[in-house]
């Protein structure tokens, strides 16, 4: 059976981005599977390379075509270059924000044209990204502008738990009118299907709450009275085999138990705070999903304060390439 190729981009240049790359791809296991090409600077991911001590030879290609077969070999499809000397490493630029940005679209390009199936995309830093004239509002709304196709949608991934907010970056007072009973049972059908493809059992989502203590019963506000519970009555009678509302303060614990393996929280941090909590010991992942081809991503950011030291841990990058490559051509 053939392996999947994934465009892995390299981030943002000045940031840790390259040298996790490089490190990732000289392990072995993960070379076994998928095919991957790195879309970056050819000239940094060399010195990247050699940082990490990596060893492996840096090939320029022109097409993803044939590219990643060989171990020994990185093999990089040029975007986003600098001129010699130019990068200043842990420095915020607007070229690297579009160095990092020209990445992502030529990656992009690749998954439209079928050269690809998956992208594994290392981290930028938005405000170089902004810096650089870009309007979008995060890497996630980046790529779903470049595929112009498709609905984006954020997954998280840590200790083989399975996470999906029901609001993202939006502030925080605008948090309970974005949760509906529709957007919270959309939540539900995605991961569903998410889990399934991961081939994540039970499939067993759990739905949690908005408020403190599931609201008290309206004491503390009706969401869950109105809102949640109504959708996971409607999941349930559609067949999905989910609980709650979960007290929020319980969610992840739960999970940890093996109640759940998926969780549909309301809002970012609810997810994130656990999500990083256990990821400091257990490597995870953030996916963004509902577009033409899977990516893939690390929940953590440019690590400006160690980029090029040589520093910067690989193991997340590792698991968004692997998982990437999971999660290829599967209609996610």
């Amino acid at each position: 059976m053939s392996r999947p190729v994934i465009a892995v981009t390299m981030g943002d240049p000045a940031g840790v981005g390259p040298e996790i790359v490089a490190r990732a791809l000289t392990e072995r296991d993960l070379r076994q599977t998928c095919n991957p090409v790195v879309v970056g600077d050819p000239r940094l991911m060399f010195r990247a390379m050699e940082l990490v001590r990596g060893g492996l030879t840096i090939r320029t290609v022109q097409t993803a075509a044939g590219a990643g077969a060989d171990p020994e070999t990185l093999d990089v499809l040029a975007a986003g270059t600098l001129p010699p000397d130019a990068l200043k490493p842990g420095t915020l630029d607007a070229r690297w924000g579009e160095a990092a940005a020209a990445c992502c679209r030529t990656a992009v390009e690749l998954a439209k044209a079928g050269a690809v199936t998956g992208i594994a995309s290392a981290p930028f830093n938005k405000e170089a990204f902004h810096m650089a004239g870009y309007k979008a509002m995060d890497d996630m709304t980046y790529f779903e502008e470049c595929f112009a196709k498709g609905e984006a949608y954020q997954v998280g991934e840590v200790a083989g738990i399975w996470t999906t907010p029901v609001t993202f970056h939006v502030a925080f007072r605008a948090i309970p009118d974005l949760v509906t009973k529709e957007a919270v049972l959309a939540k539900i059908r995605s991961l569903d299907k998410v889990l399934k493809a991961a081939k994540a059992s039970p499939a067993r989502i759990g739905v949690v709450a908005l408020n403190v203590h599931c609201g008290e019963g309206g004491m503390f506000g009706r969401e869950e009275i109105d809102v949640i519970a109504p959708a996971i009555q409607q999941a349930k009678a559609e067949g999905f085999d989910v609980a709650g509302p979960v007290p929020p303060d319980s969610a992840f614990p739960l999970a940890l138990r093996g109640d759940y393996k998926g969780l549909v929280l309301m809002y970012h941090d609810q997810a994130n705070i656990g999500r990083k909590i256990i990821g400091r010991d257990q490597p995870g992942v953030s996916l963004f999903l509902g577009m033409p081809a899977p990516v893939v991503t690390v929940p953590h950011g440019t690590a400006y304060d160690i980029a090029w030291k040589g520093l910067a841990k690989h193991s997340m990058m590792a698991r968004a390439i692997a998982t990437a490559a999971a999660l290829a051509g599967k209609g996610l």
